[in-house]
């Protein structure tokens, strides 16, 4: 009977959607189809991955996700891709990712531009081509962010969209702002009305809403659209940038591969004219976008940018029972005595917040601080109502015990393989000895490999060893599970996150209506 065909699986990506990269995943399927076919291995359509979606966090990736499946389940023996800058572009990505296909489910790599093949090259060759890979892509990032500086300095507008009351042209060679005539109307009511009439920002939305003049999108106006026209200095002729920049934030510290990229504003200061500060024709004069400025300061606007302190536990879970956007948490101060003020904190609609009335006709606003404190009371009623940290912790003893079966298991065979390895190099050696290998090439490849897996089975082996030790245990492991029982009873925690997280466990929604009725819907209900 003869050898049974390898099935080899195809991984391409392109990580964006502009013209030039369309044909780049063709390009890439096609080499890696000539590849299989040279090597005499079976491919099909349903083992092609194309990954298309742009992101940091690596493991949401449907195509990924998906082939660590079909891997799982033995679709296929051999992943091919064209290059490893398109397995992943971070180092701490391709590493895990690698062994994972690789260590774990025992899937050849190939990877036909670096000529990297994971039966015959080791890990620090992998390492070293997806550091270069990392240290290729910051540097093509670090190029596009100085090109984009430098035109704006010289006066491009660089932004994708033009700000509300501009068009974007091309005009001496310089991507220039345009006065929209029928949005410039706007954009001068909404300074009129702020700076002569002394509307604030959610009675301008008001009124403009009354008046039926449709937002950016489209839609409502909101107090967020408002603000940010009236301090953007744009409407005076003059283009700023470098205003924002991306940061990559890690969403879980136990998986590095779970993070994402937020856009934060960053500090005035750091904010660059161009060399010609007047870029374009402005909407409104300066003297009265410096009037809506300090007027902004002076009603409690302060500065905004920067990342935000969470301070609202229940985000994400509380809706407003009338229109379903959720209720936010806001601030105001309370004068006690002449010299004394204390923040209230309040949660209100988030719509009614952005467009008043018209928005939504929740107008409650529900303390925080008495409303958070009540309902974690509430809960911790109900849970120690029907059990004690210590019947928790009888009734599920058995999720907390380790069995030690599996480590036993992995352990003996990792130490038979490791001395059936050294039996077979040292017979390797004594066959050289005796000048019975004819071919020192193939010696050395003999050798090699047996070298390499006596090193990883004993790698595995000190790392089985070690959580042998760690779990034999159980004094530690029992008290501080009940310390984390009687936390969760109590529905108290040390950090925001862990208390935000248990309470969404708990917790599937809580709507909250304008007479100031607050229901509470628990997931075990």
């Amino acid at each position: 009977m003869g050898e049974a065909i390898m099935r080899a699986a195809i991984y391409v990506r392109v990580s964006t959607t502009k013209d030039s990269q369309k044909d780049s995943p063709e390009h890439q399927i096609a080499a890696c189809k000539y590849f299989a076919e040279d090597m005499g291995w079976e491919t099909a359509e349903d083992m092609i991955y194309e990954d298309r979606e742009s992101g940091t966090n690596i493991t949401d990736r449907l195509a990924i996700q998906q082939a660590l499946k079909d891997a799982h389940q033995g679709a296929f023996q051999v992943i091919i891709f064209a290059a490893l800058s398109r397995f992943a572009r971070d180092i701490g990505d391709s590493i895990n990712l690698k062994r994972k296909l690789v260590n774990a489910l025992r899937i050849r790599l190939i990877s036909i531009d670096d000529h990297y093949d994971s039966d015959r090259d080791d890990e620090m060759l992998f390492s070293i081509i997806s550091s270069i890979n990392q240290s290729l892509s910051e540097q093509i990032s670090r190029s596009t962010r100085r090109g984009k500086r430098e035109s704006a300095l010289k006066g491009n507008f660089t932004g994708n969209r033009p700000p509300y009351g501009y068009d974007k042209e091309t005009r001496n060679g310089l991507k220039t702002l345009v006065p929209n005539e029928n949005q410039k109307m706007v954009v001068e009511t909404i300074f009129q009305l702020y700076t002569a009439n002394h509307f604030g920002e959610k009675s301008i939305a008001a009124y403009l809403n009354d008046q039926g003049i449709p937002s950016p999108k489209d839609g409502k106006w909101g107090i967020t659209t408002i603000q940010r026209i009236l301090q953007n200095e744009a409407y005076v002729g003059k283009n700023r940038s470098s205003k924002f920049e991306i940061r990559k934030v890690y969403t879980n510290v136990d998986d590095m591969t779970e993070r994402k990229k937020v856009l934060v504003q960053k500090p005035k200061r750091e904010w660059r004219y161009a060399h010609n500060s007047w870029t374009h024709q402005g909407i409104i004069d300066e003297a009265t976008f410096r009037l809506a400025e300090n007027l902004r300061l002076q009603r409690g606007g302060g500065q905004r940018g920067g990342p935000r302190q969470k301070v609202n536990v229940f985000a994400g879970m509380m809706k407003c029972a009338h229109c379903g956007s959720s209720m936010v948490s806001m601030k105001s101060t309370r004068r006690i005595r002449e010299q004394s003020r204390r923040d209230y904190r309040y949660l209100i609609c988030s719509r009614r917040r952005r467009q008043g009335e018209s928005g939504c006709c929740n107008n409650y606003w529900l303390p925080y601080d008495p409303f958070h404190e009540d309902l974690i009371q509430c809960i911790s009623q109900i849970l120690r109502s029907t059990f004690s940290p210590e019947e928790l912790l009888e009734k599920h003893k058995r999720l907390v015990q380790v069995t030690h079966t599996d480590l036993e298991s992995e352990m003996k065979k990792r130490k038979k393989w490791i001395i059936e390895n050294r039996k077979c190099l040292m017979e390797l050696r004594k066959e050289r000895l005796k000048g019975h290998v004819l071919d020192e090439h193939q010696y050395e490849l003999e050798k090699s490999h047996y070298e390499r897996e006596i090193v990883q089975h004993e790698s595995r082996l000190i790392q089985l060893q070690q959580e042998w030790q760690r779990k034999t245990d159980m004094t530690d492991l029992y008290e501080k599970t009940m310390e984390r029982l009687n936390d969760l009873l109590n529905v108290s925690f040390e950090t925001f996150d862990d208390s935000q997280l248990t309470l969404k466990k708990l917790i599937s929604r809580i709507e909250a209506d304008r007479q100031g009725n607050v229901h509470v819907f628990m997931t075990f209900d």
